[in-house]
């Protein structure tokens, strides 16, 4: 990884400047040290950090969770909380934040390094997780493009029935629809009805038919 990137948000001058310094001789860049909740957005918004370093308690309107979470849902990027105190209430409003972090003063910095580290490797991890998941999301989802396809077709041979129907396919059900202004889908929907109906008169299976929009619909388990 490049130079990592690190946004301190921190009102106390001098603990900001004691971090920085802790940071630097750590490898790390600290893009600027930020003292209000507004500022840390607006740093996060020009300077793009790798990780914030968030003091909970700050002066002004918003306080370091309340500009956690709008970074958060805004840019996506990991938040270690930074406190001298923490009491039951705070350290909840804090976890609701899923922060990747939450360091008491004073800290060392083998320990800063650490949760750091950790940070930005689970983060990391996560982020190609997601990667992974769309991938695999977009083959499966073509694949049962196809399967549904194939079982369409499928259904439609089975019971002689061929003609422009919406067919789609799930783990238990089919549902198939016709256009009513459509006479050559209407005549084929009622086809397909009347040679479902022998089949599923002498089981507990449910057919389902029902009017949505300008569609005739219907509803049956998959065989």
């Amino acid at each position: 990884m490049s130079e990592v990137k690190i946004l301190i948000v921190e009102d106390e001058r001098i603990l900001a400047l004691g971090l920085k310094k802790k940071l630097e001789n750590l490898g790390f860049m600290v893009t600027v040290t930020a003292s209000t909740g507004e500022d840390a957005i607006k740093s996060v918004k020009s300077d793009k950090p790798d990780l914030i370093l968030m003091d909970i308690v700050l002066k002004g309107e918003m306080d370091g969770i309340d500009a956690a979470k709008l970074i958060i849902s805004m840019y996506d990027i990991p938040v270690i909380y930074l406190t001298a105190y923490a009491d039951d209430k705070t350290i909840n409003r804090a976890a609701q934040t899923y922060p990747y972090g939450y360091l008491m003063k004073p800290y060392k910095e083998r320990e800063l390094k650490a949760n750091i580290d950790m940070a930005l490797k689970k983060f990391q991890h996560e982020k190609e997780s997601i990667m992974d998941f769309e991938d695999v999301y977009v083959d499966v989802t073509n694949f049962i493009d196809q399967k549904n396809e194939n079982i369409s077709q499928t259904i439609l041979n089975d019971y002689g029935v061929a003609g422009p129907l919406d067919i789609d396919v799930s783990l238990e059900k089919v549902y198939v629809s016709a256009e009513r202004n459509n006479k050559d889908s209407y005549e084929v929907f009622y086809k397909l009805l009347h040679r479902l109906m022998p089949r599923f008169m002498a089981s507990d299976s449910k057919i389902l038919v029902y009017s949505k929009g300008d569609n005739l619909c219907l509803e049956f388990p998959k065989i």
